[in-house]
């Protein structure tokens, strides 16, 4: 089997691509690669490393496009405002829907591994391919960015833009992963600035959904319920991390109907825990990691009953490295009626739509990334001290 070449050329609209070779490359993932029985394992290394360095290239091509093209068309942006508009063009999202938008899947070679899932659930897969492709198309150019640009602008990056223009809710999917940098290179006035509005972006994305309203309610009410000397925002932290771990990875992976290397990779933070220190959870940059977290349910007597079923659990977890076929029968025997326990110990019922999970992924990713911010920016105590202060609250009624 191969890629149709002219099906290609005529999906993305360059009817003269002569470099064949490319379109192959970049339209092969690497799990059709190696199921490819032609050719020789150095021979598939080779070109599954040739498909990663033109989805390298890609993805730089295409972050350069869009800034240039939204400092082209877009004066009155300032730099807070180009990452956070650039951050959501090149995000893996966007990249996945220009990959819809190509039929890439209908156009490419995968392999038996990646054919059988549903297309949703190869964002990254696709993201990286369309990345690939442009690669290519650079190549294609003799790494000529300005046609390269024409290409992107016409058929993806002003339709996205117009997009973004009329939708209220601009940027409010993702924090963009570089402010950290940004952030790290502004003024205090800049600083001071787009830390607010990743803040208000973050709110924005929970305050119209009721059921995260009362999730952070809880969380609220949890924190105000303890008797602690932590600050009552590290306390909420605590918690809001704790539903994510036990409502979405618990969850998740000891549900038996699926499979196990991710629940065996999960179980292990049991044991790492009881080894880590207390204020690994609560330092002023806290780690959140699901280990970090699960450490401080022992270290502390925040919930005792949920500290006790946690270490029932471990003393009858098989070891999920040592005997992993025992830990499998084990999960699937058990996982079910174990998450019933821990919703009982911890008193919230941890079940969640599939999109709630999303949702709270992100909202502890964004949370997670303003918190760096925080730590890097060059602003005063104050003002650091009052947004950290804001934060995982419900909305104000």
């Amino acid at each position: 089997m191969t890629v149709n070449i002219e099906a290609v050329k005529k999906a993305i609209a360059i009817p003269d691509f002569d470099q064949i070779k490319l379109l192959e490359i970049a339209l092969t993932h690497s799990s059709y690669i190696y199921e490819n029985p032609s050719l020789n394992r150095q021979q598939q290394d080779l070109q599954e490393r040739e498909y990663r360095r033109l989805a390298i290239l890609g993805d730089s091509i295409l972050g350069a496009v869009v800034i240039d093209y939204l400092h082209e068309k877009f004066h009155n942006l300032n730099q807070g405002e180009l990452t956070l508009w650039k951050s959501d063009l090149v995000r893996r999202n966007k990249a996945y829907e220009f990959a819809l938008n190509l039929n890439l899947r209908q156009l490419c070679l995968l392999g038996r591994s990646e054919e059988t899932k549903d297309e949703s659930e190869q964002k990254d897969l696709f993201a990286e391919m369309f990345e690939a492709l442009l690669g290519a198309i650079y190549l294609h150019f003799n790494r000529d960015f300005s046609p390269t640009r024409d290409w992107l602008v016409k058929h993806f990056i002003a339709n996205a833009v117009d997009a973004l223009l009329t939708d209220s809710s601009i940027g409010e999917q993702q924090l963009p992963a570089d402010s950290l940098l940004a952030v790290s290179n502004m003024n205090a006035d800049e600083a001071t600035q787009l830390l607010w509005q990743m803040k208000r972006q973050i709110d924005s994305l929970v305050d119209g959904n009721e059921e995260f309203q009362q999730l952070l309610t809880w969380v609220k009410q949890k924190s105000l319920s303890v008797d602690s000397s932590y600050k009552p925002r590290k306390v909420r932290a605590f918690y809001l991390v704790l539903i994510r771990i036990l409502g979405r990875a618990f969850a998740r992976n000891f549900d038996p109907n699926r499979g196990g290397a991710k629940a065996r990779q999960f179980a292990t933070n049991f044991s790492r825990a009881n080894d880590i220190a207390l204020d690994l959870a609560f330092n002023a940059n806290p780690n959140l990691s699901p280990a970090n977290v699960l450490a401080s349910i022992y270290a502390i007597n925040f919930e005792p009953e949920l500290k006790q079923a946690l270490q029932k659990l471990q003393a009858e977890m098989p070891d999920p490295k040592e005997e992993k076929e025992r830990f499998e029968t084990w999960r699937k025997a058990n996982g079910e009626n174990w998450l019933k326990q821990l919703r009982l110990a911890i008193g919230h019922n941890l079940q969640f739509s599939d999109q709630q999970k999303d949702l709270l992924k992100q909202y502890y990713a964004d949370n997670k990334l303003l918190l760096e911010c925080i730590g890097a920016a060059n602003v005063s105590s104050e003002v650091k001290e009052e947004i950290l202060e804001s934060l995982f609250l419900p909305k104000e009624s």
